[in-house]
């Protein structure tokens, strides 16, 4: 881009900006005409955002109507238990993150239930016994059939509980929450699993070592702290077990007034976007129309364009506000989180929207699947294998729905795709015609 005359770019910039504009504004009209037929599907709206809102994004409805007052009120209650293991005379600073974990067993006890902490403790103490055998594939092998355990009964209700008593909702929380818990689980099995490199030096400079190791051992402790660490708890971001315990060993320090202003700062940040995706959904009912058959056949190609556009904006939208709030609280405690995804709307490449959407899955898939398998250092075949297996542990992960596997799927042949053409680049033939043109 940067070879290009800035005249192009800019030309580029203009065709591309006043597309999304016309394209946006072809959907507000069709939102606003087609109101009536599809009254179903639309909730209230909250004054002063409009008088209806598109109730098609489950996922924000729950996580932020629904089931959110009480992830902010754990959320809240994380963060005033961890300032008051920071306060001098008590003495806890070193012990705020076991602390916190406590107190995330027993928000969750309330919330959920007996039976889903107890569940998850046991997974936690069972993968840390694994991992002292130093076997990756033992871990790999008991993080596989947990997740398996979650798709056949009575295994699924064993470790989720029986949810008849409790709200409709529950089922799906305590579902997605499992998922992300078992993700840590591997993590941390796979890098307790780690072995050490050995010392070259003989004498005192190995004893040392050793005793050293031996002291910087992760105590089960720690993997608690991992797995019950409330600001990444329910939805993310994911953190690998090493960047977690690495921040958690070197920060000791107390949250201080400028950490409060900028923990301040945030929070006020990502709630203005989220009233941005409210607005968006009191206007434009992009859900609604796309699940009203008849309605979405009728509409034109810059329509439907358009539509497709906005829903990726607002997907994204909506993890930016998931992830950034996470980290706001994270960071009150010197936790540092995969950042939030990249806008979409500038990215072109499969690879990249792997690496900038969710950034906190692409550095566990790199570290545990993607590199142990070889990665792009071992040749184009190794590198084609390498990059399959993480889909195909996203697509157990959702369980081997079909949809997932079709998803999955495609999203691979498109990162081989993009190897393919960038070894064809490399070739003597491609770069001689490069010299040509």
């Amino acid at each position: 881009m940067g070879s290009l005359p800035k005249w192009e770019i800019r030309a580029y910039f203009l065709v591309w900006i006043g597309a999304t504009i016309y394209g946006v504004l072809r959907v507000l009209i069709t939102s606003f005409n087609v109101t009536q037929r599809v009254m179903d599907g639309l909730d209230l709206g909250t004054w002063p955002l409009g008088k209806y809102k598109d109730n098609g994004d489950t996922e924000w409805t729950l996580w932020i109507h629904i089931f959110g007052p009480q992830v902010l009120l754990g959320l809240v209650g994380h963060f005033a238990v961890a300032r008051l293991c920071e306060l001098p005379f008590l003495g806890l600073l070193r012990h705020r993150f076991h602390a916190c974990a406590v107190y995330t067993a027993a928000f969750l006890y309330y919330v959920i239930g007996l039976q889903f902490v107890a569940v998850l403790m046991f997974h936690t103490v069972i993968m840390y016994v694994i991992a002292r055998s130093r076997v990756t594939w033992f871990c790999w092998l008991y993080g596989l059939m947990v997740f398996e355990g979650l798709t056949f009964e009575p295994f699924r209700t064993l470790q989720l509980g029986d949810h008849r008593d409790q709200p409709y909702y529950m089922p799906h929380v305590t579902s997605v929450t499992m998922v992300t818990s078992i993700m840590r689980l591997i993590s941390l099995g796979l890098d307790l699993c780690e072995k050490e490199e050995e010392q070259k030096n003989e004498g005192e400079k190995k004893k040392k070592r050793k005793k050293d190791e031996q002291r910087e051992e992760p105590s089960l402790f720690e993997s608690l702290a991992y797995i019950f660490y409330m600001p990444t708890f329910f939805l993310g971001p994911l953190m690998t077990f090493q960047d977690f315990k690495q921040q958690i060993r070197q920060n000791q320090r107390a949250c201080g007034v400028v950490d409060l202003r900028d923990f301040l700062v945030s929070c006020a940040r990502y709630a203005c976007w989220g009233l941005l995706l409210e607005f968006i959904y009191h206007h434009f009912f992009i859900h609604m129309i796309q699940r009203t058959f008849f309605l979405f056949q009728s509409l034109d190609m810059w329509t439907l364009g358009a539509i497709g556009f906005l829903q990726c904006q607002c997907f994204q939208l909506k993890y930016t506000v998931l992830y950034g709030l996470a980290g706001t609280f994270a960071r009150a405690d010197g936790i540092v989180t995969p950042g939030t995804p990249k806008l979409i709307a500038v990215i072109y490449a499969f690879g990249d929207m792997w690496k900038n959407f969710d950034k906190g899955l692409n550095k566990w898939m790199l570290r545990h699947v993607y590199i142990p398998l070889g990665g792009s250092r071992r040749g184009l075949p190794r590198q084609i294998l390498s990059s399959f297996v993480p889909f195909l542990v996203l697509a157990i992960r959702g369980g081997g729905d079909i949809s997932i596997i079709v998803w999955a799927t495609a999203n691979w042949v498109g990162v081989v795709l993009e190897a393919l053409a960038r070894s064809a680049t490399r070739t003597s033939y491609v770069m001689g015609l490069k010299v040509c043109l």
